[in-house]
């Protein structure tokens, strides 16, 4: 006689996450507007520019009016208006954007007619202009025009350069290759981790590993300079694109783990 199923029968352990509510990893919400704009703001004046018929000037700046009326596909599909750019500005967290009113006379190509009356200022000829504060991969970019260079001198007394990244990538590139620019300008810094005071951009969050610089043995590499943004992100082309490991302080892992140590 075959035996039926009962509860006494031993039960086969669940896998992780499997049937488990509690266990399963919480979806991220869908991104907000002010996000969403965010991101293609980014991708448009980061990584874009002309490409999609924005003029753009070396030093980063786009007139905004140009960006309102730019019919590129993903940029119309956001549907932002003046005022969706003006409160990402202002209350961008990272600091992300800055505007600023430049001569009309920079872009001698626009039609200034189908501007926004709030975009252009004819009393001293002065359009209002966005560009990102960091970030481009645009090889037209002056950097000696869009940040601040960091006289080597001042570069050797600041206390923390740290660069955020994960462990795979530490694992198998970083740790015998060093740092590389990748398709970025620059190689990104922080002046000091996400919860510190202060620091408002230069990594993100979530990063588990952190990389930080000798800024003394920099500052004495002539071919090494470093950059600072409006909102104080710290930036280096490294040399020929890539700060070697030789220029590390230490590395850590967000429990404070020392993976490397040169000091």
């Amino acid at each position: 006689m075959k035996k039926g199923n009962n509860n006494n029968q031993q039960q086969q352990p669940r896998k992780e996450g499997q049937g488990n509510p509690n266990n399963r990893k919480k979806k991220r919400p869908p991104p907000t507007r002010a996000e969403k704009t965010s991101k293609t703001l980014a991708w448009a004046l980061r990584h874009q520019g002309p490409e999609i018929g924005l003029p753009m000037t070396p030093d980063g700046f786009v007139p905004v009016s140009e960006i309102l009326n730019c019919r590129h596909e993903k940029l119309r599909h956001q549907e932002f208006t003046f005022e969706d750019i003006q409160e990402i500005v202002r209350s961008c967290a990272k600091q992300r954007f800055h505007m600023e009113w430049k001569p009309i006379s920079n872009y001698p190509d626009v039609d200034t007619s189908t501007f926004r009356a709030e975009t252009i200022n004819h009393d001293d000829n002065t359009i209002l202009c966005i560009r990102a504060s960091q970030g481009h991969s645009l090889p037209f970019i002056d950097p000696e025009l869009l940040l601040t260079p960091v006289p080597p001198e001042e570069l050797a007394h600041i206390p923390i350069i740290v660069h955020g990244t994960y462990k795979l990538a530490w694992e198998t590139a970083i740790c015998t290759k060093g740092l590389n620019k990748m398709t970025r300008n620059n190689i990104h810094f922080a002046p000091g981790l996400p919860r510190n005071q202060g620091v408002i951009s230069g990594m993100r969050a979530t990063c588990g590993i952190y990389i930080y610089v000798n800024a003394a043995k920099c500052a004495n590499h002539p071919g090494i300079v470093f950059y600072k943004s409006a909102n104080g992100v710290l930036l280096t082309a490294g040399i020929d694109g890539t700060l070697p490991v030789e220029y590390f302080s230490h590395v850590t892992d967000a429990k404070g783990k020392v993976l490397l140590d040169q000091r």
